[in-house]
């Protein structure tokens, strides 16, 4: 069963659904695709209560937060629900998790007591973000003081602003948390679990620029990459997993890892990668991701790199530059920056920072491309 809403929903995606006949919940998001895709399964909150509720071992997933709300009404009072909060609030999660990382220090905060906390009291460098986010909204890393000023004046005009056009369930702007800067190489591992035991689909790493970027911009896999990883990366989740309980639910978990330390940023919920970008596996296996939690199987992984060992794949989130009213993105400009793309799809959302997303794939020795997309200034892709 599926849930899908804003803020974006892939062609990719529409068309697997059309193909499996899962069930959709008709709510007024698919509702609007109803008519370029008439064959989607749509079924009403009764029905999918009912639906749920004869499932032997339910199956789950939601395109993104936004679809939270509605589902907790649907199903009130089910566990799989206890499992989505203690995920959602990333102080309840990192609460949860205490015992497992010695040193850790973590703080909420209320909105109005940010402006008048001592930050002397904090290691730096240190982490400030919402207790409960969806992309990298209001996310700062705090190296000195003058970084923590910029960050409050950045929440006070900016986040409030963005926070507003969301529901609280997806950016809830009440409280802010406080965390040590985790040290390491970022990764985004899209997994699902049966019997409590951690499946993985996708591993990507998580690219910046510098210590100071927090944004979106580049997600990379590989074959070297998911199976020097794979093996450590499973054992660490299940370790995890004996303090969280989840069971027949998919996650998307953030975390950065150096040598065999490993410490989650956070988990979230129903889902896969965000924005159907988990969807770049379709371009390595040949199968939508979908398909390994609904059909409860995993990857081939002894296969799946198959004629593919030399290619790294890679997707790329295009911000709208700050400060540029209605910016016109140049699409050829853009397709320039890249050897191969794979998918290009543009967003024509006024909620998002976005333009789009590219799906491509490049040599594995050519570094280059990568570091340039990277740091690539989007002022210079439009009209």
């Amino acid at each position: 069963m599926i849930v899908l809403e804003e803020p974006y929903v892939s062609e990719l995606l529409l068309n697997y659904l059309e193909k499996t006949q899962i069930p959709v919940l008709d709510n007024d998001f698919a509702h609007s695709r109803k008519e370029q895709h008439s064959h989607l399964n749509l079924i009403d909150d009764s029905s999918f209560r009912a639906g749920y509720e004869a499932m032997r071992e339910p199956k789950l997933y939601t395109v993104s937060e936004y679809a939270l709300d509605r589902v907790c009404s649907i199903l009130s009072g089910k566990e799989l629900l206890s499992q989505v909060s203690l995920l959602k609030d990333k102080y309840a999660f990192r609460k949860a998790c205490a015992n497992m990382y010695e040193g850790f220090v973590f703080q909420e905060i209320k909105y109005a007591d940010l402006f008048t906390f001592d930050v002397s009291k904090i290691q730096m460098p240190f982490v400030l973000k919402p207790s409960v986010g969806f992309l990298s909204a209001g996310v700062y890393t705090i190296e000195n003081e003058k970084d923590w000023k910029e960050a409050l004046t950045d929440i006070e005009k900016n986040f409030k602003a963005l926070s507003s056009l969301f529901p609280n369930t997806v950016v809830g702007d009440g409280r802010f948390l406080i965390e040590s800067y985790i040290k390491g190489t970022e990764f985004a591992v899209d997994v699902f679990f049966k019997d409590y035991k951690p499946n993985i689909v996708n591993i990507f790493e998580h690219r910046f620029s510098s210590s100071k970027d927090v944004s979106d911009r580049l997600y990379l896999t590989n074959k070297e990459l998911f199976d020097f990883h794979l093996e450590q990366f499973t054992t660490y989740i299940a370790k995890l997993n004996s303090v969280l309980h989840l069971n027949n639910i998919t996650v998307h978990i953030e975390m950065r890892a150096a040598g065999n330390k490993i410490i989650p940023i956070e988990i979230n919920p129903l889902r896969f990668t965000g924005m159907c970008l988990n969807e770049l596996l379709c371009y390595i296996t040949g199968e939508h991701p979908l398909t390994y939690f609904f059909e409860g199987k995993t990857p081939d992984y002894s296969s799946m790199w198959k004629g593919k060992e030399d290619k790294t794949y890679y997707f790329s989130i295009i911000e709208k530059p700050q400060g540029v009213k209605n910016p016109l993105l140049d699409v050829e400009k853009l397709e320039k920056q890249f050897s191969n793309i794979l998918e290009l799809r543009l967003i024509n959302n006024p909620k998002l920072n976005i333009m789009a997303h590219i799906f491509a794939s490049v040599d594995c020795t050519n570094n280059k491309e990568l570091e340039r997309i990277s740091t690539l200034d989007v002022t210079t892709l439009l009209k």
